[in-house]
This record gives C-alpha cells, sequence and structure tokens, in this order.
C-alpha cells in the first residue's frame, strides 16, 4: 500500500469512528436529567450521568455521590442511602423516574439539560 493510500485509508477510519462516537454520545444517557418529585419544585432532583455511569444526584439542592450505578440504553438503576432510583427512557431528552424508599415511593418526570 502507497503512503497516500495509507493516509486516505486512516483518514476513512478516524472519520467513521468519531461519526460513531458522535452518534453515540446523542443516543446515550450522559448529561443531567432535572425534575421534580410528585412534580412538587420544592422537590426538584437531577442525574448526572457521564460515560455511562451515575456521578451524583441532587436533592432539594445538596449534591450526593453515586458509587455504583447499572446503565442501559432503556434503563439505569442506581442505590444510596438505602433509596432505589429507577430511571427510564421516554426519548432522547425525557424519562421517568420511579424511587422507592423505606419512607415511600414517588416519580418525577426527567428532562435532559
Amino acid at each position: 500500500m502507497t503512503r497516500p493510500s495509507r493516509r486516505l485509508l486512516l483518514a476513512v477510519m478516524i472519520t467513521a469512528f468519531s461519526s460513531a462516537a458522535l452518534a453515540a454520545s446523542k443516543t446515550g444517557w450522559d448529561g443531567t436529567w432535572s425534575g421534580a418529585w410528585g412534580g412538587k419544585a420544592s422537590e426538584a432532583t437531577s442525574v448526572t450521568i457521564a460515560d455511562n455511569k451515575v456521578v451524583s444526584y441532587e436533592y432539594q439542592g445538596v449534591s450526593h455521590p453515586v458509587a455504583n450505578s447499572k446503565v442501559t440504553p432503556a434503563k439505569i438503576t442506581y442505590e444510596d442511602q438505602g433509596n432505589t432510583v429507577t430511571l427510564i427512557r421516554k426519548s432522547e431528552t425525557t424519562a421517568s423516574a420511579a424511587l422507592h424508599s423505606d419512607q415511600g415511593d414517588g416519580t418525577a418526570e426527567l428532562t435532559r439539560k
């Protein structure tokens, strides 16, 4: 293979992989998903996702790190302090969230910002 042919092949491969990575980032969960438990502004919450991992969530203005999460294209589950939260993707920018805890259950509609 000649040098110009190698360069062309390399350029095509870089473009293909870059396009695939860009497409994956648009369809993944990465970003901050915000809403409110029960639709109440006083119960504001958000979940921050990066590199297919929940890194933190915020509740009433206080941020909490998340050590473990399970992320699939359609669903996310994470736990913290005895609470289990499940996000179900509805579209590219919306998801429903369900919270289960000893104090009760709740739901929220989240939007990616």
